[in-house]
């Protein structure tokens, strides 16, 4: 990199070399953390939004429960308190995205600035041995030609004194690089737990409502009202039948009236055996009451005994 083979200009060169590792190094390294924590916040932002989609699931769920109320008001309620968690993992996103990543974006600028700052260097450092090195060839092919050797004398202490100024500053800009990097990742990193904490705080909190929401879903009371519902549902008109059809059907089912000639006569075909039995009754019923009626033959006093025996006989057969 630098000519010459005095211990000054080694030094240098090393000097030179171990800035360019570092440079190269935190350029490795941050590049891979921006990577890392980009990978992070999009997996973050990934799970915020299937957060999203479990919201609009219990949500529907919730709307479309009519039987159990106290499950359709509890999955209500725990949609309400994911969607306010998911609302705290957004500010998570967008805090990744403006504290960390984005300061180690900027790093890729950095170290293009501290790479040309040091590549600078390294032409100034150029330029003085090539002044060295006139002076010398001057010396030798021309010692007694003092205007020439002044000359170059006074390029080279040019070159000297440009090449003090850079490494001085390229020395004290390496220094701020390395304290910078040092302070920023310090702060990035500081900035990244601290946005953890406060998001995982805040999901602790509202998971803890989450559990008390769950646990206030009344699964007795919810089955009781199942059980009503299976044992009384609820009748359901069918909306293809008419009321034509609703009224035939109801006069279908009534009885119609019928007088009590036309039931006397239908249970008389039935049986007519118990009507013959009950008309013969009736008969002797009637004969008896002729038989046991007040008549001229019985207040005449009969003297024969043949008389009062048909008397007594006929009253016994009519009884």
């Amino acid at each position: 990199m630098f000519r010459g083979d005095n211990p000054h200009s080694l030094s240098y060169e090393q000097q030179a070399k171990f800035i360019q590792d570092r440079i190269t190094n935190v350029e490795k390294n941050f590049g891979d953390l921006c990577v890392a924590f980009g990978d992070y916040a999009r997996k973050t932002a990934r799970l915020r939004d299937m957060g999203d989609e479990l919201v609009k699931v219990l949500k529907d769920y919730a709307n479309n429960e009519i039987v159990n109320k106290s499950l359709s008001s509890g999955l209500e309620n725990l949609s309400t308190t994911l969607t306010a968690l998911e609302e705290y993992r957004n500010c998570e996103v967008q805090r990744l995205e403006a504290k960390v990543i984005g300061e180690l974006c900027q790093y890729e600028t950095i170290c293009k600035h501290a790479r040309e700052e040091l590549k600078h260097t390294m032409n100034v450092r150029e330029k003085e041995l090539a002044r060295k090195k006139v002076l010398d060839k001057a010396r030798e092919r021309q010692p007694f030609n003092r205007q020439q050797v002044t000359y170059a004398e006074s390029e080279l202490l040019k070159a000297s004194a440009e090449m003090s100024r850079t490494a001085k500053g390229l020395s004290e800009q390496t220094e701020f690089f390395e304290r910078r990097k040092l302070q920023q990742l310090k702060t990035l990193l500081s900035d990244f737990v601290m946005i953890e904490m406060t998001f995982h705080a805040k999901a602790v909190e509202l998971l803890t409502v989450a559990h008390q929401q769950i646990n206030d879903i009344n699964d007795k009371s919810d089955l009781e009202n199942f059980k009503r519902k299976l044992r009384s549902p609820e009748k359901q008109v069918n909306p293809g039948m008419s009321a034509r059809s609703s009224s035939l059907a109801s006069l279908m089912n009534q009885h119609s009236p019928t007088n009590d000639e036309d039931s006397a006569s239908l249970r008389k075909l039935k049986s007519p055996e118990k009507y013959v039995n009950a008309g013969i009754t009736r008969s002797g019923s009637l004969s008896a009451l002729m038989n046991n009626s007040p008549t001229k033959d019985e207040d005449e006093t009969s003297d024969s005994e043949e008389t009062e025996d048909g008397d007594s006989s006929e009253e016994t057969e009519s009884r």
